[in-house]
């Protein structure tokens, strides 16, 4: 068995890095975060290494710097994965608006929530903190 998982381990390793110079400290950092990971693409750049990947039916993207220490993930998803409290404070403070996308952007110290909402008359995109802070970041009239 331990042959069978140094096997795998070792090709998961091996065929992540033929899309980008990735080293194997980071690769294995990142297979034990996503375990899940499917459709795994590498790129690398001078400040450093991007991934985007598809993970339990979620789009997403994450970057590491040039020392493979991580600066930021994106993941995109529906309402349904949306935070209750951050669902709560949206239904509160834009009663009546449709939630058609969520983008999550996350920091070593924040997550951020850019909600995509519409009415009969507009589309709105609000940036929510896990806070309950909320901001208008655009609004188009349709």
């Amino acid at each position: 068995m331990k042959k069978l998982l140094a096997i795998s381990v070792a090709l998961f390793m091996s065929t992540y890095s033929l899309f980008a110079n990735v080293n194997e400290k980071l690769l294995y950092s990142f297979s034990k975060t996503f375990p899940s990971a499917e459709n795994v693409k590498w790129s690398e750049d001078a400040n450093g290494y991007f991934v985007s990947f598809t993970q339990s039916g979620m789009h997403s993207k994450v970057a590491y710097d040039a020392q493979g220490g991580f600066l930021y993930a994106i993941r995109y998803y529906n309402e349904e994965n949306l935070p209750v409290s951050v669902l709560l404070t949206l239904r509160r403070k834009f009663a009546g608006k449709k939630i058609s996308g969520i983008t999550e952007s996350s920091t070593p110290d924040n997550i951020t929530y850019h909600v995509k909402l519409e009415d009969e008359k507009s589309w709105y995109t609000v940036g929510v903190t896990t806070s309950g802070g909320t901001v208008i970041e655009e609004h188009f009239k349709k």
